[in-house]
This record gives structure tokens, C-alpha cells and sequence, in this order.
């Protein structure tokens, strides 16, 4: 809004101003009735919106304040002005839309995840077109005003009634409390006084001299382009292939999502041998908390939470005496004195290192989609046993490779041998009895394990009350010879008569995947190293390892890996439908095949500045974040492109200009909109991608603003919003020197192509089949539109 404040003064940047609140009101109004939950990917979602939403408000207002700098009354502005822009803004919004659109038939898991984003910005773009082609052309020919034009007279009556509404806005947004009804209306008048000292001098100096002369000096720079285009073209080739060869030889890495996200909670969970007693566990619990006090970071600790007896697996928990727990919560980002990734790393080489006997395992949780852990390898065949050996093998050999150090937590998923008791029955003798084996696993159980006879109630308690031998009987396997079973007669039989039984190892579970067994390795990457970096390690180590597989067993790289592949899959395929959709509306509003592909040609070039971004702020390509943003900025790159091209035809079929006059005074006459939508999309984002956070709620209740920098939020979404903000100012000088310089040389391969056919007595291309053509009639003036 301060840039709008400045180019086209307050009263009619608040006309632009007024998409924000009416947009978002209509899309809360639909999403409230699909259903949608003020998730983290929604909330983006409206950010990324934000700074998109007012493009079509901008490019309305803005031609609507041209009309009227050229004479036009605001009734008459506000008709044609938005007649003009009408089919534009409409093309221009709907291949924003056709960006996002195959985004939400996103599938899997980060599928479920993701499509919140594409589905939040469709639904608020679709608003923010109502809003722009039917309530700021009303609110403008009602209301705009130019400089220099008097100002209506307010009765005295009238300012009073103002300022007691006004004050009565600030108490009820104040809920009553009256220091930040103080404090809203202070807001107020120092708004009011800024803009009458401050806003409005230096926005009268930007726009009757710095704006004129920044359109001199760009004027001057497109028709140098011109001249030069072979040369503007060679630079923009030589940086697009430099940049590519830079970033292919600089770039931090790929990721899927962002992984050095500083975590809110660590677990610290132990695993001892089973069998092990939960006293026993206990025990290791309670030392390992007088451990984790003494760490550095501890100051960070909002809470420290154990629980024995189960521990956090990747998509439930495991139960057993032998596991244990120890959940820490850190205190809000801004208080902690330290980075909590440190501390995490602390803890892994401090704790729980002399406990013999015993697995401690430090780790975060995973703060995107359930897609597994990073390193997820499954070992897939027939026979257990030898599953077993090989998940054993594996765990060894990457235990003992470069690659140790910079994995956590490495472990099988197979339990563990663990003592079952198998009980042989004799069917021969047991039939004899009138005994079936149902009968005497049911009492074996009920003896050893217990079930539930009845309830006691305790005033609104309930306890269950179960029935089993004692402790003294269950630890002494020989009592089972006492046990009898109860016969179908009624009569009680030993079972020392019909059965045998003695003590094996055995395990809790056979995991199968599409009928086949399987056993999984997996692990977690430590902070700072890349995961799909370590993978690639991993994959190295486990080269001979494969090789030597048995016949009939084969390795499988799954979890997040998998996941990433099949993301990176349907990202590209969604790329290319996106650039399919665009091309078909393109073509609809142009008429013509060749323009769409300069358009195009935009989009692809303005990876550059995606990539340019990544390298200067060193952050890896993200799978996901950086995916989704150059397909967004896919979206937004065509809207300014649309906006100029169609102006160049406007000037050309309307008002007589040449080839060359035209392409200047369109990209004079658009610098403002397409400046202006640009700017307002990197400053939404700008907040977001270096993390700043301000809370003008508590300010306004505490007088505390409690101003910060980073967090988890920045950390999740600012590599998208980077890519944004890199990629659109990129494409801003494409939009406004290349694509004209590229369209010109367009005309001129036409004109070639038709004075050749011409040469030859034919006349197969004609200019309409190029360029297009078409009228739409307005009450004063004709308005052509390509």
C-alpha cells in the first residue's frame, strides 16, 4: 500500500486498497463453506495472495486515473477505462489460475498437504476479479479525485458525526480495554497527520518528478534496446546459459522440503533390551532428565515431559516396558538464547552415552507430510530369516561407513529377538477331552496376560477389574503344569495332559508390502548436511551390498525419497500442463499462435532470476517450496506480459501508431501497472522471506511489539517466497525491455514472411491471422482490443 500511496496518491491508492479486506471476505465466505481449517499451507496461501490479489484492482485504478489525467469525468473514466483493461485483466487472471489449477489434483501425501495452496489462491484470485471489475470502477466513479480538483465541502455536522464514529470503530475493536482504544485512535490522527505533512508532499514529488523522470530514463533505454536488439538478445542467451552453468556448479543441493527448520520440540527416546522392566526404564528416564538439565540450551526448556512405556514411531507409537520417551517443548523463538538445532546436537553427543544396554535415540519431528524418514531402505524377499541377517548386515556395514556420521538414529524395524512362550498341543488327546485349541489359548492367556471380569465404579471413576495369577506364578513358567482347562462336559482337564509347551524367541511382527515381507532400514540426517546429498552416500556404500543380494531379494529406496520422486514427476507434468493452459487462453485473446509463444518465453526465461535468488541467498532447490514458486511465478509473469502486449495492439489498431512507436509508448503507458502489480507482490513477500514479525495485536493491547527475526514460519516458507520475489523482479525487466525487443523482432520475421509471399502472388499469412484483431464500442470512443 506505501507504494500505491505515492504513485497514485492515498484517496485512490485506497480505492486499491479496498480489493484486500472485500476479497478476503469472499473468500473466507467460500472456504468456510468447502470446508477449509486456518491451517499453515492456507494461511501462506492468503500471504502469497496478498501481494496478488490487487493486481487486477491496480491495473483497473490505474487506467481509470490515466482516463481522468486525459480529461475524462469519472463516470466516463471509470466506463471506458475498465473496457479497456476488461478482457486483459480476464486472460491475465485466468492464466494465473491455469498456473495453479493441476497443483490441486496433487496426489499422495504431500498431495493431501500441498493442494490447500493452489486451491486457497484460485479461489482468492477468482474474488479479487470481481472485486476489480465491479466494485473499484463503481467506488472510482463515485469517489476519485484528481489534484488540483477542489475538495468536497463536509458540514460541520458531517465531521463530527466522522469522529464519533470513528471513535466508537476504535472502542469496540478495542474490546473496552482503553489503552488500546488510546492507542487505535493515536493511529488514527497519526495517519492522518502523516499524510497531510509527510505522504502527500512526497507523493505530490514522486509523481510530478521522480515518475516522469524514471519513465525519461526508461523511454530512453527501451528505444537504445531497440536499436540493439540482436545485442540485447546475445546478453539475455549469454546470462540465462551463464547462470545455469553458475548454479549447476554453486548450488547448495536439492531438497524436498526444507530441513534445517529450527524444531519447537525434541524427543529423546530410549529403547532398552525386551523384557526389560519398566522400572528399569524408569530408572534410565530419570537419569537421562538430570542429563538433559545440564545441557547448554537448557534455558530453552518450556517443558520436559516423560512417559514410559511407548515410543514415537514414524506413523503411531510402539508400546512395551522396554521403551521410554522424553518429550521437550522450547519456549516461543524469540525468547530462546539459543538455536535449538545446536541443542539438538548437544544432546545427540551428551546424553545417555554410559548407559549400557541401552538405545538413545535424540530426534525432531518431522515438520512437513508423513512421508517417512529421509533414509528409507527396504530390504524386500521370502524368508525371514534371511531378511533379518541381510537388515543386519546393512545396519553394520552403514554403521561402519563415511556416510556413520552424518546419519541418526540408523535401525532396523524388526524388533528385536523377543521370549514368546509356544504351547504344542496334542489335538488327538485334547479331542479325546473335548478340549479345542481355542479353549486352551484362551486360558493360557486369561492366565498369564489377564481379562476383564468386571467394572468398579469409584463415584464417576471406572476401573477395570481384571483376573490373572499372581506375579509369583506368572515369572514361573512350571506353574502352568497346576493349570486345567475346562472341558466341553464341564470337567476340568490338566493341561500338562494335552499339551507341551516351552519358552523361544520370536518376533512382534512380519511386515508385508504388496504380499511380499519386507524389512526397512531407515535412519534421520543430521542437521546441516543435505539429505538428498546423504542419500546419494548411502547409496554409494550399499552398491557391493546390492550387487550380493541373494537371488529372490531386491533393495528399494522408499519413504521420503519416494516421495520426492513422484513429487518432482507431477510438479513437472503440472509445469507442463500449466504452460498448456496458459497457451490455449493465450491464443483465445490474442488470436494467434506466435505471441502466446513470446509470452511463454518469459516465463521460462525468468528462471533466471529464481536461480540468481538461490545462489545469493544459498539455499538449496527445494522439490516442493521452489517447485511451487517458479510455477507460481509462472502464473504471475504472463499477467503483466498480457497487460503490455495487449496495450501495444490497443495503440496500434486504435490510434494508427507504427510497429516500433507502438511497442515505446505501450511500454511507457504500462510501466506504471506492470511496476506497480510487481511491487506489491515482492513487498507482500518480503516480510516473509527474511523473517520479520511484528505483533501489532499485542502491541496494540501491551504497548510491546514484540519485533523479531526468523522463526519456523520463515524458515518452511521463505524459500518459496524467495523464489517469487528473485524470479518476478527478474521477469519485470523482461516484461519491460526484452519482451518488447523480442516482439519487434517478431514483426519483423512478419513482415519478411509476407513480403515473400507476396512476391510470390500469395497471400496465405495474412496480419490478421498474426495479430488479431477486434473492436468493442464504447459511448465516446472506439476501444480495439488484439
Amino acid at each position: 500500500m506505501s507504494v500505491l500511496l505515492f504513485v497514485l496518491g492515498v484517496r485512490n491508492a485506497s480505492f486499491v486498497g479496498v480489493a484486500i479486506p472485500l476479497s478476503m471476505f469472499l473468500s473466507f465466505s467460500v472456504m468456510q463453506i468447502l470446508g477449509f481449517t486456518m491451517n499453515m499451507v492456507v494461511l501462506f496461501s492468503l500471504i502469497l495472495a496478498l501481494g496478488m490479489l490487487v493486481d487486477n484492482a491496480v491495473v483497473v485504478v490505474e487506467n481509470i486515473y490515466r482516463f481522468r489525467e486525459e480529461g475524462f469525468d469519472r463516470k466516463a473514466a471509470s466506463k471506458l477505462a475498465t473496457a479497456e483493461v476488461a478482457m486483459p485483466v480476464i486472460a491475465a487472471t485466468a492464466t494465473t489460475l491455469a498456473a495453479f489449477a493441476p497443483m490441486a489434483f496433487w496426489p499422495g501425501i504431500t498431495g493431501e498437504f500441498m493442494s490447500y495452496l493452489p486451491k486457497t489462491l484460485m479461489i482468492t484470485l477468482t474474488a479479487s476479479l470481481l472485486v476489480g471489475l465491479v466494485i473499484n470502477p463503481t467506488l472510482c466513479s463515485l469517489f476519485m479525485r484528481m489534484e488540483g480538483e477542489p475538495r468536497p465541502h463536509l458540514t460541520r455536522e458531517f465531521k463530527i458525526g466522522a469522529w464519533v464514529a470513528a471513535g466508537l470503530v476504535a472502542l469496540f475493536l478495542s474490546g473496552g480495554r482503553p489503552l488500546t482504544a488510546f492507542l487505535l485512535a493515536a493511529t488514527v490522527v497519526g495517519l492522518i497527520l502523516l499524510n497531510r505533512f509527510v505522504l502527500d508532499p512526497a507523493g505530490h514529488w514522486v509523481r510530478e518528478r521522480a515518475l516522469p523522470a524514471t519513465l525519461h530514463f526508461y523511454e530512453g533505454r527501451l528505444r537504445w534496446a531497440l536499436r540493439h536488439r540482436v545485442l540485447v538478445m546475445g546478453q539475455t542467451t549469454v546470462l540465462f546459459v551463464g547462470v545455469l552453468g553458475l548454479f549447476a556448479v554453486f548450488n547448495p543441493g536439492i531438497e524436498f522440503f526444507p530441513e534445517d527448520i529450527a524444531p519447537d520440540d525434541i524427543w529423546v527416546q530410549v529403547e532398552t533390551p525386551v523384557g526389560t522392566r519398566a522400572e528399569v526404564t524408569d530408572a534410565i528416564v530419570k537419569r537421562l532428565e538430570g542429563e538433559l538439565g545440564g545441557v547448554d540450551g537448557s534455558v530453552d526448556y518450556e517443558s520436559v515431559v516423560a512417559t514410559t512405556g511407548s515410543k514415537i514411531a514414524d506413523f503411531g507409537s510402539q508400546t512395551g516396558s522396554q521403551y521410554a520417551t522424553v518429550a521437550l517443548s522450547f519456549v516461543d523463538f524469540e525468547l530462546r538464547e539459543h538455536d535449538t538445532n545446536e541443542t539438538l546436537e548437544v544432546m545427540r553427543s551428551a546424553i545417555g552415552g554410559d548407559i549400557a544396554g541401552a538405545t538413545i535415540t535424540v530426534d525432531k519431528p518431522n515438520m512437513g507430510p508423513p512421508t517417512g524418514r529421509p533414509v528409507n531402505i527396504e530390504i524386500i524377499g521370502e524368508d525371514f530369516e534371511t531378511l533379518k541377517e541381510l537388515g543386519d548386515r546393512m545396519v553394520a556395514l552403514l554403521s561402519n561407513s563415511d556416510v556413520a556420521p552424518k546419519l541418526e538414529g540408523l535401525e532396523s524395524d524388526l524388533d528385536d529377538a523377543r521370549p514368546e512362550l509356544r504351547v504344542e498341543v496334542d489335538r488327538e488327546k485334547a479331542a479325546l477331552f473335548g478340549v479345542t485349541t481355542l479353549d486352551i489359548g484362551s486360558t493360557v492367556r486369561s492366565a498369564i496376560n489377564g481379562t476383564e471380569a468386571s467394572e468398579f465404579r469409584d463415584g464417576e471413576e471406572e476401573y477395570d477389574i481384571v483376573v490373572r495369577l499372581a506375579e509369583r506364578y506368572r515369572s514361573d513358567l512350571s506353574s502352568l503344569a497346576d493349570l486345567t482347562i475346562e472341558s466341553d462336559m464341564g470337567d476340568p482337564v490338566p493341561l500338562t495332559a494335552i499339551a507341551t509347551w516351552r519358552v523361544e524367541e520370536g518376533f512382534s511382527g512380519i511386515n508385508r508390502k504388496d504380499m511380499d515381507r519386507v524389512v526397512t532400514v531407515s535412519s534421520d540426517v543430521r542437521a546441516g548436511y543435505n539429505a538428498n546429498a546423504v542419500l546419494g552416500e548411502v547409496q554409494s556404500a550399499l552398491e557391493g551390498f546390492r550387487t550380493d543380494l541373494p537371488t529372490g531379494y531386491r533393495l528399494s529406496y522408499t519413504g521420503q525419497q519416494q516421495e520426492q520422486e513422484e513429487s518432482q514427476e507431477f510438479l513437472f507434468n503440472a509445469f507442463l500442463w500449466a504452460l498448456f493452459l496458459i497457451a490455449f487462453i493465450l491464443i483465445s485473446q490474442f488470436d494467434s499462435i506466435l505471441k502466446p509463444g513470446l509470452i511463454l518465453s518469459t516465463v521460462m526465461l525468468s528462471t533466471i532470476g529464481v536461480l540468481i535468488g538461490l545462489l545469493i541467498f544459498r539455499m538449496p532447490f527445494g522439490v516442493i517450496m521452489s517447485g511451487v514458486g517458479v510455477i507460481s511465478l509462472a502464473g504471475i509473469v504472463v499477467n503483466n506480459a498480457i497487460v503490455l502486449i495487449d496495450y501495444i495492439h490497443v495503440l496500434r489498431e486504435r490510434d494508427g501508431l507504427s510497429e516500433h512507436e507502438s511497442l515505446v509508448m505501450g511500454g511507457v503507458t504500462r510501466f506504471r501497472p506492470v511496476t506497480l502489480t510487481a511491487v506489491t507482490t515482492v513487498m507482500g513477500l518480503i516480510p516473509l522471506a527474511i523473517g520479520l514479525n511484528i505483533d501489532f495485536n499485542r502491541f496494540y493491547r501491551t504497548l510491546n511489539p514484540n519485533i523479531f527475526w526468523g522463526g519456523a514460519q520463515a524458515a518452511w516458507w521463505g524459500p518459496m517466497a524467495i523464489a517469487v520475489i528473485a524470479g518476478l523482479s527478474f521477469a519485470t525487466f523482461l516484461t519491460l525491455i526484452l519482451l518488447p525487443v523480442m516482439h519487434s523482432l517478431l514483426d519483423d520475421m512478419v513482415n519478411f514472411l509476407r513480403r515473400h509471399f507476396r512476391a510470390n502472388g500469395q497471400s496465405a499469412l495474412r496480419s490478421d491471422e498474426v495479430v488479431g484483431s477486434g473492436t468493442v464500442t464504447g459511448d465516446d470512443r472506439e476501444v480495439a482490443t488484439a
